[in-house]
């Protein structure tokens, strides 16, 4: 049986699409992939970004993800809206809005949104302010995760500005540190919350007020 741009007989790409199944919470037992699976990529570039919003201490995942419904209304597989992968906040919880390989709204320069690249945002505009320690140590343990399942270069880290007339990610990112993050001591664990499960909170503590105006 063949699905267009899917072979069944290929093992490797449906051990491929079931781990990005299971990754995202979705049905393992497949023979054809759903929609936004059809054309996944296997990721060779992580590219580094701020969100250059200065919120010291604020959780900024509802305002970026409505910010960015607003501007390019792209619905991900796991429910957000966000157009990167990862968003780390500055408490150093690592929020995932996108699933690894796929389609995103982060950078449109060289192809780099087709899948073949893992966009992380750091929370904070770092052109302005140095990120907190608890990005930098979530940056290097999501970093070594990342570059590890996906046999990804360190070389291949790269910033927004690399790619496009930005400052992103400010001043106060150095490539050179980052890519040294890679290979530092062996990093804890990720926590990584989807980001279906943590909308659909704030979703309901809106709600909460709502009803008690």
């Amino acid at each position: 049986m063949r699905t267009q741009g899917y072979n069944t007989t290929n093992k490797k790409k449906r051990y491929r699409i079931k781990r990005l199944l299971k990754e995202t919470g979705r049905r393992t037992n497949v023979t054809s992939p759903p929609t936004f699976l059809k054309n996944m990529t296997k990721p060779t570039y992580i590219l580094i970004h701020h969100s250059a919003v200065l919120n010291s201490n604020v959780e900024q995942l509802g305002g970026i993800n409505n910010y960015h419904k607003d501007k390019w209304n792209f619905k991900s597989s796991l429910g957000s809206y966000i157009g990167y992968n990862y968003l780390i906040e500055f408490n150093g919880k690592v929020n995932q809005t996108r699933a690894n390989g796929e389609t995103t709204a982060a950078c449109y320069q060289k192809g780099m949104n087709d899948g073949r690249c893992i966009h992380i945002c750091l929370t904070g505009n770092l052109d302005v302010n140095k990120p907190k320690d608890p990005q930098v140590f979530a940056l290097r343990d999501l970093l070594k995760k990342l570059t590890k399942e996906f046999d990804i270069s360190k070389d291949n880290i790269v910033f927004h500005k690399d790619y496009s007339s930005t400052v992103c990610p400010g001043k106060y990112m150095n490539l050179d540190f980052v890519r040294g993050l890679v290979g530092e001591a062996k990093p804890k664990k990720v926590k990584i919350t989807t980001t279906k499960g943590q909308l659909t909170k704030i979703r309901n503590l809106l709600d909460e007020l709502i009803n008690k105006l």
